[in-house]
């Protein structure tokens, strides 16, 4: 049965804003560990969903559009400045870089999709924007991504906190 008691809120209106709006700011950077630290305080499965997602979204619309503006700004400047197209080089490939170019040809965006908990909401829309800007609804797959793994962050979190066994 769901617990409409918010627990966030016992506190006062102004309390339970606060402490809302840190555990948003919580899951934007470090998404992964966010439910498993709300189920820990006490929280409901429900209001970490609610949280987290808030956070995410929020991280995802807020990241992927500034990297997008960003490297089209970049790409603006590269292109029209002479100081910098005059001295092209060759990008250094590094053997992280080679490794990340072979795992973005071989998995896409599904691949982003399935590690985005593990790089974070401002790594994993910063990505986006920077190699599938060009693919429709990006942003909403990143953000059902992230609901996804909301969902299945906080209930392992609960499970482990009230036993695996019941």
């Amino acid at each position: 049965m769901l617990n409409l008691d918010l627990k966030m809120f016992d506190s006062g209106i102004f309390a339970g804003l606060v402490s809302f709006f840190s555990w948003v700011a919580m899951s934007i950077l470090k998404f992964i560990i966010t439910p498993s630290l709300m189920i820990a305080a006490g929280y409901e499965p429900w209001e970490i969903i609610l949280v987290t997602f808030t956070g995410a979204t929020l991280g995802v619309m807020l990241f992927y559009h500034t990297g997008k503006a960003m490297f089209t700004w970049w790409a603006n400047i590269k292109s029209k400045s002479k100081l910098i197209s005059s001295k092209t080089k060759k990008p250094v490939i590094t053997p992280g870089r080679r490794k990340f170019i072979q795992f973005k040809n071989q998995f896409g965006l599904i691949g982003l999709l399935l590690t985005s908990v593990l790089v974070s909401v401002p790594i994993s829309s910063m990505l986006a924007a920077k190699y599938f800007n060009a693919q429709k609804n990006v942003t909403l797959y990143l953000i059902l991504s992230f609901f996804t793994w909301a969902v299945v962050l906080s209930f392992l979190s609960w499970r482990v906190k009230n036993g695996l066994a019941t």
